[in-house]
């Protein structure tokens, strides 16, 4: 009974990534067209928020001992923690540019989601250096396929045809990537600072500081974007959004530490449940009518549970856990 009641509360930091990614998408948007349509001033708002709510507050908890966290500052941790920022980093960046080339996110987001899926799929299986359970395989395509159809055919407001620019799916495919190896990179450096979940968590947050703060105040200073407005607004809410997008990242290294199966578990969630948060979010913000919603929108959800049942049922092991 003890260590299923460990599991549930294990399991509330993937809850909370999927909550905190879902929301944080929408609402950094509209930071960015409350700052002209700045993608620098957006990449300065989440950095900002990574050296505050990251390496500010992981400090504060090691110096107060608020959670309890064995290991020590070594610099392997800290290389592979600061490169796992860079693929967050990195990712972000591809899927502005993506929706820049081809703004649909009807149509950038499932491929996205879908393909992330995949990649950390493969990256889990080199980490552990063995071949998943057929169980778990089977639940991971149907993540991917739930993810493609609920977010295909999720409520969405109406536009004009656009031509498509192909060279937006080059992005995409960074996407994945980037964001398919995150989780198990993240896991690495909370191994290498000897399970130090805090101190992975500080590390990541400064190549936020370096490459997005940092980076896109250089951006912004030197004038590339012309359009780019500093508003109070667009503070406001690109403040919210870094400091929830941070809280989401404390979700995946919390998650990869404490749940039993490491990435090969908390990122297939985290990556199927966000867009579904997303799409109630987006829903709800819009006023959108239950009568209105596409009955494979529904179907997605529930192919969505299947394959979260099926990962979960069927989960390897990662190292240390």
């Amino acid at each position: 009974m003890k260590s299923n009641r460990g599991l549930q509360a294990a399991q509330l930091w993937i809850l909370l990534t999927m909550v905190s990614w879902g929301v944080y998408g929408p609402i950094l948007g509209k930071a960015g067209v409350e700052f002209g349509g700045s993608a620098s001033l957006s990449l300065v708002m989440i950095g900002l928020g990574y050296v505050v709510v990251g390496i500010v507050g992981g400090m504060l908890l090691l110096i107060t001992g608020a959670v309890p966290d064995k290991g020590d500052w070594n610099r392997q941790g800290f290389g592979k923690g600061f490169f796992a920022g860079l693929l967050g980093v990195g990712g972000n960046l591809a899927l502005i540019l993506a929706l820049r080339l081809y703004h649909r996110p009807e149509v950038v987001m499932p491929l996205l989601f879908g393909g992330v899926q995949l990649g950390n799929t493969v990256f889990t299986c080199l980490e552990l250096k063995a071949w998943p359970r057929r169980g778990f395989l089977a639940g991971v395509l149907f993540l991917m396929v739930g993810v493609v159809l609920a977010l295909t055919y999720r409520p969405a407001a109406q536009h004009s045809g656009e031509e498509m620019n192909w060279w937006f799916l080059a992005f995409v495919a960074m996407v994945w990537v980037c964001w398919g190896k995150y989780g198990v990179q993240v896991h690495a450096a909370t191994m290498a600072f000897g399970r130090s979940g805090i101190r992975s968590m500080v590390a990541l947050s400064s190549a936020y500081g370096v490459v997005a703060l940092l980076g896109g105040l250089i951006v912004y200073f030197a004038g590339v974007e012309p359009h780019a407005t500093l508003t109070s607004a667009g503070l406001k809410d690109g403040m919210l959004a870094g400091a929830i997008t941070t809280a989401g990242a404390w979700g995946v290294v919390f998650g990869n530490r404490y749940v039993r199966g490491g990435p090969s578990i908390v990122m297939p969630l985290v990556f199927a449940g966000a867009p579904v948060v997303n799409s109630f979010y987006v829903m709800w913000a819009s006023s959108v009518s239950w009568g209105v919603i596409d009955i494979r929108f529904w179907l997605g959800l529930a192919i969505i549970i299947v394959g979260g049942y099926l990962v979960l049922a069927n989960k390897p092991e990662a190292p240390g856990h």
